[in-house]
C-alpha cells in the first residue's frame, strides 16, 4: 500500500464483518488540527485485541473495522501548535489517540488513565469518527498520544 496525503485517502486492511477476515479498504483520514501528527505506518504488530475486535468476540465492533495500535512510523506532517515533533522523526503511537485534555489525569501527563480516552481502533473520536489506525497506510494523532523514538530520529 503506498502511502497517500495525509489528509485524503488512506488505504487499509479491514474486517467488514464478525467473520474476522481482513480485506483492502479505503477510506478519508480526519483533517490535521494545530495539535496533530501525520505519521506514515511502516510497522504495526499484530495483537490478540485485533483477532478479538475483528471478530466482535466483545460484542461492540463497529464495522468496517481497521485494527493495530502497536504502531511505529515516521512523521509526515506536524500541526502548528506542535512542538516536540518534526517531519522525518521516528514516532510510536499505543492504546490511545485522543484524550479530554482537562482531567486530573491529562493534567498529569496521564493521559492513558483519562475516562473520556479514546482508543486507537474501535472508539469514537472527539471529532465523531470512528477510530480506525494501525493496519492503514498512515494515521493522524494528538500529539500527546505519539511517542518519539529519540535513538531513531536525528
Amino acid at each position: 500500500m503506498a502511502a497517500e496525503s495525509e489528509n485524503g485517502s488512506c488505504n487499509a486492511w479491514a474486517a467488514r464483518d464478525p467473520s474476522g477476515i481482513l480485506s483492502p479498504y479505503k477510506f478519508n483520514r480526519r483533517a490535521m488540527q494545530n495539535s496533530d501528527i501525520a505519521t506514515k505506518v511502516i510497522y504495526c504488530r499484530v495483537c490478540y485485541a485485533d483477532v478479538g475486535w475483528t471478530r466482535n468476540m466483545l460484542n461492540d465492533s463497529k464495522y468496517p473495522l481497521v485494527p493495530g495500535h502497536e504502531i511505529a512510523g515516521v512523521v509526515t506532517q506536524v500541526g502548528a501548535d506542535v512542538k516536540g515533533f518534526k517531519v522525518g522523526d521516528h514516532a510510536g503511537v499505543g492504546t490511545y489517540v485522543n484524550s479530554c485534555r482537562d482531567c486530573e489525569n491529562c493534567n498529569s501527563s496521564l493521559e492513558n488513565h483519562c475516562p473520556k480516552g479514546v482508543y486507537t481502533f474501535n472508539g469514537i473520536d472527539t471529532h465523531g469518527t470512528v477510530t480506525m489506525e494501525g493496519y492503514s497506510t498512515h494515521i493522524v494523532v494528538h500529539e500527546t498520544m505519539t511517542y518519539y523514538d529519540r535513538k531513531k530520529s536525528t
